[in-house]
């Protein structure tokens, strides 16, 4: 007889046939849930910081335009286009980093 248990906790009780709303809602749906008033850009400090980085840099491109439609994959994407905020630290990005990315409300922080 077969060992049939699953390989992580990630895989017990299966998927029973549900489907993942893609990955740009699931983005936009965490972003409307952060408050106003800089809350993102404290946690991407403190997120460069809980990475042992010692430089954090902020590039707004508030620019409506910058990305032409007929460049992306789906024109479906074109609604989620317009300004953004990009974010750069001098930290090393390591293989744990790549798997807590992969899955997003499934927090995985390092206890301190």
């Amino acid at each position: 007889m077969s060992d049939s248990s699953p390989e992580s906790d990630d895989d017990v009780g299966g998927s029973f046939g549900q489907k993942v709303p893609p990955l740009v809602h699931l983005l936009k749906d965490i972003l409307e849930r952060y408050p106003e008033g800089g809350q993102i850009l404290k946690e991407l400090i403190q997120n460069a910081d809980d990475a042992e980085a010692t430089e954090v840099k902020f590039l707004l491109d508030a620019r409506d335009d910058a990305y032409r439609a007929d460049y992306l994959v789906r024109k479906s994407l074109r609604e989620y286009q317009g300004a953004a905020l990009y974010t750069q630290n001098n930290a090393v990005f390591q293989p744990e980093d790549w798997s807590s990315i992969q899955k997003p409300y499934r927090s995985v922080k390092k206890e301190d």
